[in-house]
């Protein structure tokens, strides 16, 4: 048996990852563990439920993103930001990206340094890194750094959360789970309920 840390990886179409790396993370500090959270693509002016998290529970949480990004060059400029891309959603909703690729790529780098720094101090049990595998498929971050971070992980338990994973990656997992889409109220034009999306 290793004494180094698990890697659970959550992916899929379907909703869930990171509501099961919240599950993971609430079980893990009632069973006395100390747990980090570094979210990649979340930023700390959303509105999201689980920012409230220190505020109730032993967590360390931080929201390093700089919101959604829009790969695509398929995309349309808005007309009150000249740098902001919009694309709308089959439920008639828009995401926006208001970050140029050089500030998503130094806010994935950032979040990068971030978990580093946690895994070198060694104090944590869990880590959960939170869409990384957006990022890394993204081209935000290399495959090399994010195979160092594993590499660095010690004893520390690492989830890692996000729609795809590269093979590279799933092969150093011990847990693979893929979360697949059925059916989502967004088909039905149903927006995001809050306490039970975000």
């Amino acid at each position: 048996m290793s004494n180094k840390g698990m890697i659970y990886i959550f992916i899929g179409d379907g909703k869930g990852k990171t509501s099961a790396a919240l599950g993971m993370a609430v079980r893990a500090i009632c069973a006395g563990l100390k747990v980090a959270w570094v979210a990649w693509y979340k930023e700390p002016t959303w509105p999201i439920s689980e920012k409230k998290l220190p505020q109730m529970l032993p967590i360390d949480f931080y929201l390093m993103g700089k919101g959604f990004y829009i790969k695509s060059f398929k995309f349309q400029v808005s007309s009150f930001k000249l740098k902001n891309k919009t694309k709308p959603l089959r439920n008639g909703g828009i995401v926006v990206d208001k970050a140029s690729l050089e500030e998503h790529k130094e806010a994935a780098k950032a979040a990068l340094n971030c978990v580093l720094e946690i895994l070198r101090k060694g104090e944590h049990n869990l880590l959960i890194c939170d869409e990384i595998n957006n990022a890394l498929s993204d081209g935000l971050l290399t495959i090399k750094e994010v195979k160092r971070l594993l590499k660095s992980r010690g004893k520390t338990h690492l989830v890692l959360t996000g729609r795809k994973a590269i093979p590279e990656i799933i092969k150093e997992a011990d847990l693979v789970s893929e979360i697949k889409k059925i059916k989502h109220p967004y088909d039905k034009g149903i927006k995001a309920v809050r306490g039970l999306d975000y």
